[in-house]
């Protein structure tokens, strides 16, 4: 079965501030971090659950494709700006 797709929608977030930016990168870098190491402990098991393990990478590429649009837009802004 196909899933549906959607079309993005813009989230506006004020990353002017240096802390604002840390948390959100950091946070999305952490939850990929630790999507892909659960997936990997799963695959160690001796029965591991593969709708799980696809799950828990599908996290993983889903926060680091989020955090590459910030990147993305944020060099955009920045050579909209200049």
């Amino acid at each position: 079965m196909a899933t549906e797709q959607r079309k993005p929608f813009p989230v506006v977030l004020d990353l002017t501030e240096d802390r604002a930016y840390s948390v959100l990168t950091l946070a999305l870098s952490g939850y990929a971090e630790v999507a892909r190491a659960d997936a990997a402990d799963e695959e160690q098991n001796e029965q591991p659950n593969q709708f799980r393990v696809d799950d828990l990478n599908e996290i993983a590429v889903t926060a680091e494709s989020l955090l590459e649009d910030v990147e993305r837009q944020l060099i955009e802004a920045g050579k909209a700006i200049s």
